[in-house]
């Protein structure tokens, strides 16, 4: 990246702001990131996703920003992945030429999801089934790996026949993996999730999909801006409490504990907790929508600025049909 073209900032300002980004990144964590590996909502995205969890406090610009006495080590700021402090002193920025070969692989594909889930119309018929599928275990059958060190809200009896009566439409790979053997064919998704078909698949009514947006953005991080982070953490923590909501999980001690969290159970096998769950599946993706389009752009900017050519317009991303 060109020094030169670089907006400057001053030493105070983006102190301002990094402060600000840890404390509303707290806020959305209640306080911390260390808890409870059981706790319905942030096992999820502190033990699944494979990222350290205290880096999310720390602070970027984005690239195309000279951090004015910005120096080697900066417990404020990001400094992986890019992050270069000039001799002399002068500063800090990210610099997108930085990413390695392979990260770069990793962001064009990712990128490509995000421009074809945007242009998909959103599946609104799945209603959480997915988490019920992991835990199918009919008679006689192996025993599923048990994800949720948590107590079921239902009997196994009852679980295994609302996933044998109900059509289940799981688009997602990194959900479909998951299922219990006796579950995996029952999914009515063609062709089945895969890894590679991921391009063709991923959909923006997807909640696990709406939560892979903090994924996708810690992906590319510290490579844009902080805030976009936040953004795409407070949507995946919506997507998480509805994920948890429609399982078949008791929750009640999480609830009992006030968490901050609605945590009462969404009965999606019935008819009346299936249009709840659609309701709020609804809300989640009107969410995710334009987080996922400023997260493509991000993506667009970095790989052209990675590529020597950071004066080339990004594609536009493109509009997500209306909900």
């Amino acid at each position: 990246m060109l020094i030169e073209a670089a907006r400057e900032l001053p030493s105070h300002a983006w102190r301002a702001s990094a402060g600000a980004h840890r404390d509303r990144m707290l806020r959305l964590v209640h306080g911390s990131v260390k808890h409870d590996t059981r706790h319905p909502i942030f096992n999820f995205l502190f033990e699944y996703y494979a990222f350290e969890p205290r880096l999310q406090l720390r602070w970027s610009p984005g690239p195309g920003v000279l951090l004015l006495g910005a120096g080697p080590r900066e417990p404020l700021l990001h400094q992986g992945k890019g992050y270069r402090a000039l001799p002399g002193g002068r500063g800090a920025l990210m610099d997108p030429a930085l990413i390695t070969a392979k990260l770069r692989a990793r962001l064009r594909s990712d990128a490509e999801v995000l421009r074809r889930s945007s242009a998909r119309a959103p599946h609104l018929h799945c209603y959480g089934l997915h988490e019920w599928a992991m835990l199918h275990h009919p008679l006689g059958a192996p025993p599923p790996h048990r994800h949720q060190d948590l107590p079921l809200r239902l009997p196994q009896a009852e679980l295994n026949a609302v996933v044998e009566s109900l059509p289940i439409g799981c688009t997602h790979f990194d959900a479909f993996r998951f299922f219990a053997p006796s579950a995996a064919p029952l999914n009515t998704v063609r062709p089945v999730p895969s890894r590679d078909g991921q391009r063709q698949l991923e959909q923006p009514g997807c909640v696990h999909h709406n939560m892979d947006l903090f994924k996708y953005s810690f992906k590319l991080f510290p490579h844009l801006p902080a805030e976009a982070l936040a953004d795409a953490l407070e949507t995946a923590i919506q997507a998480r409490v509805l994920d948890m909501r429609a399982s078949p999980y008791d929750l009640s001690s999480f609830a009992a504990a006030d968490t901050g969290f609605d945590l009462s159970p969404i009965r999606i096998e019935t008819e009346q907790g299936r249009r709840e769950y659609q309701r709020l599946q609804v809300q989640v993706a009107r969410r995710a929508a334009p987080v996922r389009r400023r997260l493509l752009r991000h993506y667009e900017a970095a790989l052209a600025a990675c590529d020597g050519d950071a004066s080339a317009a990004a594609p536009p991303a493109p509009a997500c049909p209306k909900l």
